[in-house]
């Protein structure tokens, strides 16, 4: 009997999963509620949700973008350190990144006494609007800036040196080289931003201000920890998950474009980085970007006359816990998208099904509509029939995390994979050479790199995550962002910045790893 292929089985069991658990959740109550009996209160939160995504969004899109063509146009010294910094942004914990703005925005931070220096007498409130759209950009941009950053190096040497040749003026330079990467590149972004604004849930909850500052994740997060409403948990989680997956089917479409075709290249020196006017514009959107770099740097900055209060055991715990939770869910995510995306390949190219292969693609991607919470909730009812509660969250949330960084990991394996199959697929065809053997002699060669970035990556998503572990954290299960979390609740604010300063380490080191690992030579 031929055995199915292990990307038909991964995709089998990430839909018994999804589809199991919100089965479980929905079913466990007698009755949900209807949604007559919570319209008003649904209607908030699905008006609070959608205007601070697409106000983030906005905001995020337009400062990556002026961040990335400014980065692309200048070389100055600390630059290498600055995109390293970009990249951490996009992977420390948002309860960091809470806390980081909390150093700079609050009360007693930098920024509003230096508001109180000037005169301004007005208070200022990180609460509401004003935090959560600072704690959005402060993460997405940096993202969004490294995203088009990259993809304005891909233009290949020739059209500069035909600009330079044609004495292109900076809005042709614009209008011909620069526009159409950017364009091409901020759909997707947006989408993307967009959903992750719209799932906020460490952000929301922390500078919300109230209950009448709730996203859909923390409604569903309340019916599940505070109300034990697992009908209204579901309604919401359903409610949240068609929103999210029609956001997702318009997004798709940036995981199923052809590996892009580049010269390599060294570093090109533009035409328009002479113009006065441009380095007066560029001095003006670095120095506003650091304004959401600084952040981060001061809160590690903080933590370093703490580290020695907090070594203990339960520190040394937390640790162990992440790694491991980190390494498991990496393992999860980087198999699974490795299966996936050799399937994707095989309907696409051997046996010419595009439409099959596009499920493929498409299924990663669902993953970021899912409401973890509703997911976890549903599967813990399953679980915890045949296992001890306590031992559910160990179980859950590698595999949850896992599933959450899926979608990410796929979109750096994905295209290599037809890379190889472009570069190779002929030729292995004809010797025979087909399953493991064309993944170790073919594949491997060509995705090692990606494969280690993108497990690098996938362990810097798990290792800093404080969503899941909100619902299991305890005595017996403790990470180290729930350790930052419960330094926070009991005001020990030196503890907690090196807490915050060591997770922000990892994943700074984490992220660096990922960053050398994708851009070097295959």
């Amino acid at each position: 009997m031929k055995l199915p292929h292990p990307g038909s089985l991964v995709a089998f069991v990430i839909v018994a999963l999804v589809a199991g658990g919100f089965i479980a959740l929905a079913t466990v109550s007698g009755e949900g509620p209807t949604s007559l009996s919570i319209g008003p209160y649904l209607r908030r939160v699905l008006a609070f949700s959608i205007i601070q995504a697409a106000l983030s969004t906005l905001l995020s899109l337009s400062l990556g973008a002026a961040l990335a063509l400014a980065l692309a146009r200048r070389r100055f010294p600390g630059r290498d350190l600055v995109l390293a910094l970009l990249g951490t942004t996009m992977v420390i914990p948002t309860i960091v990144a809470v806390f980081a703005v909390f150093a700079v925005y609050g009360r007693s931070g930098w920024f509003t006494q230096a508001l109180s220096f000037l005169g301004w007498t007005d208070s200022f409130s990180i609460f509401g609007y004003p935090g959560i759209l600072i704690a959005h950009v402060f993460l997405n941009a940096p993202f969004v800036a490294r995203i088009l950053l990259d993809s304005l190096s891909l233009v290949p040497a020739e059209q500069w040196r035909l600009a330079s040749a044609l004495d292109f003026k900076p809005s042709h330079i614009f209008r011909h080289l620069d526009w159409p990467v950017l364009s091409a590149e901020l759909p997707g972004l947006a989408g993307l931003v967009f959903l992750l604004c719209f799932k906020s849930f460490a952000i929301v909850l922390a500078l919300g201000g109230g209950p009448s500052r709730s996203t859909l994740e923390v409604a569903i997060y309340e019916a599940l920890k505070i109300d034990l409403d697992f009908g209204r948990a579901a309604w919401l989680s359903l409610i949240q998950l068609a929103i999210c997956l029609t956001l997702t089917g318009l997004l798709n479409w940036t995981l199923t474009r052809p590996p892009t075709a580049h010269t390599i290249r060294g570093l090109i020196k533009r035409p328009d980085a002479r113009n006065g006017s441009l380095r007066i514009l560029d001095a003006v959107v670095l120095a506003a970007g650091s304004l959401f770099i600084a952040p981060l740097a001061l809160s590690m900055l903080s933590g370093l006359a703490y580290i020695s209060d907090i070594v203990d055991a339960d520190l040394l715990r937390a640790f162990m816990t992440s790694v491991t939770i980190a390494i498991i869910a990496a393992t999860i995510a980087c198999i699974s998208a490795l299966a996936l995306a050799s399937s994707a390949r095989r309907w696409r190219v051997a046996l010419r099904s595009p439409r099959i292969a596009a499920f493929y693609d498409f299924l990663p991607n669902t993953l970021l509509a899912v409401p973890p919470f509703a997911l976890t909730a549903g599967l813990f009812l399953i679980v915890r029939r045949f296992t001890d509660p306590s031992a559910a969250g160990l179980i859950l949330l590698p595999l949850v995390n896992g599933l959450a960084a899926l979608p990410f990991v796929y979109r750096s394996l994905a295209p290599r994979l037809l890379t190889a199959e472009e570069r190779y697929g002929r030729v292995a065809a004809s010797l025979g050479i087909a399953g493991m053997n064309k993944l170790a002699i073919m594949d491997w060669p060509l995705i090692k790199r990606p494969f280690g970035a993108a497990f690098a990556l996938a362990m810097a998503l798990s290792f800093g995550d404080f969503g899941i572990i909100a619902l299991f954290g305890g005595q017996e299960l403790v990470t180290l962002p729930y350790l930052l979390f419960e330094r926070l609740g009991a005001y020990r604010l030196d503890e907690a910045s090196a807490i915050g300063l060591l997770i922000v380490i990892v994943a700074f080191l984490l992220a660096h790893a990922s960053g050398r690992l994708s851009h070097a030579g295959d």
